[in-house]
């Protein structure tokens, strides 16, 4: 889809669909359009066709220079915020596809600062807009898709305008490459696909890059690692991507497991196919180092992920295994479906060689999270208040909310082992936190965050348009808006 700025009279654009958004107390200033309307949208109004309520549309077909305006709902103005502009946009943006229009354009929106209402714009369009169609070979003519989009806005504003799209560009860009790794199939994203996609994109974007082997990992005594990738016929990698933008060090990790049968602890057979999201967490860490390259961040940013399958092959790990990791603590195994924080917990533990003023983790991590919070809130657990809120305002500013859950040392107690340090599993109550609390013992960062995606990071039979059914990309833009405010 492409993507062009327009700042002319109105009188002067030519379109397929021109979307007005207005808010459900503001009907009155819509003289401009209704001149170009002659008079349709105010005999809508009058008639009760269009009201202004949150995400309504009303279409007036006309036989001019714009064949079509829809009229977008924004509710009302004090109630009005980026998160409903974004839902009514999206909205939009899918009412037109599937109306199989090719072109549209859009008013940026008012009464918002201007950078944000035309990132907003952008944003919303690119994402709801998103498809993932590789593998689909039939019917492919049927398949509609928007071919152009321009964003209306004022020429006065046009350097603050063209910056925000290029940047909601940009960073929605790295959001649906996310997308397109978490829905690809487990035999496709295998670790070593994880690994030479890192490095594609590792020196499109002049990015450093190291990938660990097994021989590496033995070397290091990562046996968290060694430990889950047993089972698997796929040999396992450890990704470290470097992007030297300034002196403050930022380390995301991001767990990649490419698929999770549960090992000898296997899984139900029911919705097993969406354990190919279970290296979610590592794409995540993938966007975030596109991004922080194109928008040349002034920071350096590290980006870890290990990467393995948890299969039971034959010489899987086992219950009751004891495990030795890269900072030399051992865990008893209780659950090997309990994975992702025995593989994380070497990443984290290796992070201190970086050592990082600030260090986040995303990670498809526990069933228990998506109990507790659903597929609303992203569960975070920190060991900083200041971190914390900025992780909170972020994720209220883009959508990609957070809630904060505990980190109490008084858990540790559920997750003490007989026979050696730790053990990777405690009982069925606050499994979420218990999994946090065992990520604890391998940090060493005063700045710390476990941002637990397993209910954020894709989405099936939703109503919400920004995230398409499938992999979300949840994590980019949350981290892109955090490091942005790390500048003021």
């Amino acid at each position: 889809m492409k993507i062009s700025l327009f700042t002319k009279t109105i009188e002067e654009l030519r379109t397929q669909a021109l979307v007005i958004p207005i808010y459900q107390d503001s009907l009155n200033d819509l003289h401009e359009y209704d001149k170009v309307s002659e008079g349709h949208i105010k005999e809508a109004i009058k008639d009760n066709e269009f009201s202004g309520k949150q995400k309504q549309i009303c279409i007036i077909r006309l036989k001019g220079d714009i064949k079509k305006i829809i009229l977008l709902g924004l509710g009302k103005k004090e109630e009005f915020n980026l998160n409903k502009a974004r839902e009514a946009i999206a909205n939009a943006s899918v009412y037109v596809r599937d109306n199989n229009i090719k072109e549209f354009s859009l008013k940026v929106f008012n009464d918002t600062p201007i950078y944000d209402a035309a990132y907003c714009c952008v944003e919303a369009v690119k994402l709801a807009l998103y498809q993932f169609t590789n593998y689909k070979t039939q019917e492919l003519n049927d398949l509609k898709k928007i071919e152009q989009f321009t964003l209306i806005g004022d020429a006065n504003n046009f350097i603050e305008i063209d910056t925000a799209v290029k940047e909601a560009i940009i960073i929605t860009n790295a959001v649906n490459y996310v997308r397109d790794l978490q829905n690809k199939p487990s035999n496709i994203v295998t670790p070593t696909f994880l690994a030479n996609e890192a490095i594609k994109l590792s020196e499109k974007y002049n990015i450093k890059w190291t990938i660990l082997e097994k021989k590496d990992m033995q070397k290091l005594g990562m046996g968290g690692i060694l430990a889950v990738n047993r089972g698997s016929d796929h040999p396992p990698k450890f990704i470290i991507l470097e992007y030297n933008g300034g002196k403050e060090t930022i380390c995301f990790v991001g767990k990649g497991v490419t698929f999770d049968s549960g090992g000898i602890s296997i899984k139900p057979s029911q919705d097993m196919d969406e354990m190919k999201y279970d290296m979610s967490g590592g794409a995540t860490v993938l966007g975030i180092m596109q991004v922080a390259s194109n928008l040349k961040l002034p920071y350096k940013i590290i980006g870890l992920i290990p990467t393995t399958e948890n299969l039971p092959g034959s010489s899987a790990y086992k219950p009751g295994d004891v495990v030795r990791f890269y900072n030399k603590k051992t865990a008893e195994i209780i659950n090997t479906d309990a994975e992702g924080r025995v593989i994380l917990a070497d990443a984290l533990a290796y992070s201190r060689n970086f050592n990082p003023n600030i260090l986040i983790d995303f990670a498809t991590l526990t069933g228990a999270c998506v109990v507790s919070l659903g597929d609303l809130y992203t569960g975070m657990f920190t060991n900083n208040d200041e971190l914390a809120q900025m992780l909170q305002d972020a994720g209220d500013k883009t959508g990609e909310t957070v809630w904060r859950m505990p980190l109490n040392d008084h858990y540790k107690e559920y997750i003490k082992s007989d026979i050696a340090d730790i053990k990777n599993c405690g009982p069925r109550e606050a499994g979420a936190i218990t999994a946090a609390i065992f990520l604890k013992e391998f940090i060493e960062c005063k700045k710390w965050a476990h941002l637990d995606i397993a209910g954020t990071a894709w989405a099936k039979k939703t109503n919400n348009l920004i995230n398409p059914n499938g992999g979300t990309g949840v994590g980019v833009r949350l981290a892109i808006e955090l490091l942005k405010n790390l500048k003021k």
